[in-house]
């Protein structure tokens, strides 16, 4: 989902999953964009700093847009710069732009999206940090139609690797800092995610081993 806004930034819309440690449910990028359709800048601003606080680039750019314009929150540019600091350190050429003065900035009324090829998504993650390997197969369109089937665009992708000098792929989920918070969101994944056993991966040991 994309949204259009008139300020000097532009939110990003993207599904990003994560769990507040003090909630059972999911908050994602989603709802944020959906509290700014429903003039609730406020809770916005809580939800962007809930999922900036944990790393996620989207939200850390977002964050910096309400206290820039002093929507839902008090303007404040140094928070700004912390935030756009912290997504630019992501690899996000927009925070970039609006921290370089020099930059040439995004056209009027652009909307920006921050999409990540699924072949490449696991090299762009940290590798500190855990995934959810949902499946595993050598039949590489299975592993392409299940990511596709289950809409992980943004939020995962797939990896190719050999085992026993068989060329297999692998299919992941979502970024966890902790193995117990990849646990507990294995219990939230859909009936049939759960059905196939997924289970927790250090995701430097996976770009370790893919090709």
């Amino acid at each position: 989902m994309k949204l259009k806004i008139n300020n000097y930034f532009k939110y990003i819309a993207l599904p990003v999953f994560i769990l507040f440690s003090s909630q059972s449910v999911a908050v994602t990028i989603s709802d944020g964009i959906e509290a700014i359709k429903n003039d609730d800048n406020a809770g916005a601003v809580k939800i962007w700093s809930a999922l900036a606080s944990s790393g996620n680039t989207i939200a850390q750019y977002n964050l910096a847009t309400h206290y820039t314009s002093g929507n839902g929150v008090k303007k404040n540019q140094k928070e700004a710069d912390k935030w756009l600091k912290g997504a630019t350190r992501s690899g996000l050429i927009q925070a970039y732009l609006h921290l370089n003065s020099k930059a040439v900035m995004p056209a009027n009324g652009m909307t920006l999206s921050f999409n990540i090829d699924p072949e490449v998504w696991l090299q762009k993650q940290a590798g500190n940090q855990y995934t959810i390997q949902i499946a595993s197969s050598r039949n590489k369109k299975s592993i392409v139609k299940a990511y596709k089937d289950n809409n992980f665009k943004g939020e995962g992708g797939y990896y190719h690797y050999a085992r026993d000098g068989i060329d297999r792929y692998g299919l992941i989920y979502g970024t966890f800092k902790t193995v117990a918070a990849a646990n507990k969101a294995i219990t939230q994944l859909p009936k049939n995610l759960r059905k196939k056993t997924p289970w927790v991966r250090k995701i430097k040991s996976l770009q370790n081993i893919s090709k």
